[in-house]
């Protein structure tokens, strides 16, 4: 059995759909399938959650929200008219929805409605039965999947069903919608892939798959046929618009592989996430980077040997919004690196470190980027380092950071922010 997600780029109008309708019937093995609310048309259209956020903030401030939920609704209604379902019920959950709005039901519950009325459609559609996900998928107050999910998933997917399911949102215990973060829908995705343990999870969107660098710095960077989610993993930490973590946990114990498409060009083989690859032929996968990342250094004699002194200044940090990302520690010093923006309070986190803890120097960096080179064969492949730290000095840029060993499978360098795209570009042209 496949598990299909398609985002809103896929259902953005009924020529998008037409393409999703084609992708479901190549193959009688796309059984399930979880939809996105639709997406944009074009650049300057507004994304369905973004207006249905709106009309619940309109209702909330006791304005009217009625021109903003008319807009959804002519948008909802066109669709329904051109793939010739009931629109008279399809009203009827319109005006539902815009009631409860109105009565004060919860922001979770407006966005929700996106996906909902999405699949509803679909289903209708396609001939299909529509899965609604309140009331089974729990999602605890931290919005991580409580773990009964995978249980009720299962005794509805059990069989040799065909739903289409609303993505993004579930309930809490207590019976209350709850969405995810956004991109929740790959993870309603993933639930359903773990729960029916499926051969294969696709998440068809609008590119074709993953590629080694960012389009928008190196001019058409390869694209990644295969990934480990540990490397997908890494890639996301350091900037890369790969996938969801929360979306990868629920398969990556059960080792199904996840296929990324795209709706637009289905022949294209996409990339695929798996458990494992052969890292002899391509040792690294790719490289991302971010930018706007500050320094905190601090020097204290025999630094080392007061592991006190080290947690006294995470915790320090901690207090105000702080956790760092990266962190070298010699034997006198500690350098610190954290999002430039949690910093508002440099000065008074510079002064707390001074009157308690009394260091020897203190300083802060800010400006810096990060650039990290992943791939599982990083670790025995020799001269790849080499090439990475000579291709930067070779540009005339001086590294601020390297970290290697922290993780077997990627190494980190720090330069200026205004070194990052040459950088960036150069690392990518040794390791392509």
């Amino acid at each position: 059995m496949i598990v299909c997600k398609f985002g809103g780029s896929s259902l953005a109008d009924t020529a998008q759909i037409k393409k999703l309708e084609a992708i479901l019937a190549s193959s009688a093995e796309r059984k399930i399938t979880i939809v996105s609310a639709p997406g944009k048309r074009h650049k300057e259209d507004i994304k369905i959650t973004d207006m249905l956020y709106t009309c619940h903030a309109e209702a909330s401030a006791g304005k009217s929200f009625s021109e903003s939920f008319n807009t959804i609704r002519t948008r909802y209604m066109e669709i329904g008219q051109e793939l010739g379902v009931n629109t008279s019920k399809l009203e009827a959950e319109l005006d539902e929805i815009e009631k409860n709005i109105q009565q004060g039901n919860s922001a979770d519950y407006a966005a929700s409605r996106g996906e909902y009325l999405c699949a509803k459609i679909l289903a209708e559609y396609l001939g299909r039965d529509f899965l609604d996900t309140e009331g089974l998928v729990i999602i605890a107050e931290d919005g991580s999947v409580d773990p009964v999910t995978y249980d009720l998933m299962a005794e509805k997917l059990s069989g040799n069903p065909n739903y289409i399911i609303p993505g993004f949102y579930g309930s809490t215990k207590e019976g209350d919608i709850k969405t995810f973060t956004r991109g929740g829908s790959d993870i309603t995705g993933a639930i359903a892939a773990r729960a029916c343990n499926a051969e294969l999870y696709e998440n068809w969107t609008d590119v074709s798959g993953i590629l080694m660098a960012d389009p928008g710095i190196v001019h058409h960077p390869k694209p990644i046929t295969e990934i480990t989610y540990e490397e997908a993993r890494e890639l996301a930490s350091i900037g890369a618009a790969v996938f969801h973590e929360e979306a990868i946990a629920p398969i990556r114990d059960a080792a199904i592989p996840i296929n990324i498409r795209n709706t637009n060009r289905p022949d294209d083989p996409g990339t695929r996430i798996v458990s494992h690859r052969d890292d002899q032929s391509q040792p690294i996968i790719g490289v991302s980077g971010k930018k706007g990342y500050t320094r905190l250094f601090v020097k204290k004699l025999f630094l080392q040997k007061s592991p006190d002194f080290i947690l006294k200044i995470k915790m320090i940090l901690k207090v105000h919004g702080i956790i760092p990302e990266f962190s070298s520690v010699g034997f006198d010093s500690i350098s610190l690196f954290f999002d430039s923006d949690l910093a508002i309070n440099k000065e008074e986190i510079l002064t707390r470190i001074l009157t308690d803890l009394e260091p020897d120097e203190i300083s802060t960096d800010a400006r810096l980027a990060m650039i990290g080179i992943v791939g599982e064969g990083l670790y025995d492949s020799k001269g790849i380092i080499a090439k990475v730290t000579s291709a930067v000095s070779d540009s005339g840029i001086a590294a601020r950071y390297l970290n290697y060993g922290g993780s077997l499978i990627t190494c980190v360098i720090g330069v200026d922010e205004d070194d990052y795209k040459t950088a960036l570009e150069a690392i990518y042209s040794a390791i392509a």
